[in-house]
């Protein structure tokens, strides 16, 4: 797990095409300063908000979609 500074943020600084796609995401629909943000793996990105609350939101390779999930599940397909 790496934590994404606001620099990172800012300039798009992931590991991957399916984090970038994820990053974009969030920051179209999120005020993305508002939020802790984390690289879990090659599609998934963790957002915590200031309450604690954390979310998960993972690239979907079979659909081009971003989907998002309340924990981390590990899905053996998306990575085909």
């Amino acid at each position: 797990m790496k934590l994404l500074t606001k620099e990172n943020i800012l300039k798009n600084q992931v590991d991957t095409i399916e984090q970038f796609k994820v990053l974009s995401y969030l920051k179209k629909r999120l005020s993305i300063d508002e939020f802790t943000i984390y690289l879990i793996d090659r599609f998934t990105i963790k957002v915590i908000d200031k309450n604690k609350e954390q979310g998960y939101f993972k690239y979907n390779n079979k659909t081009k979609a971003i989907d998002f999930y309340e924990k981390n599940i590990k899905n053996k397909e998306m990575e085909r």
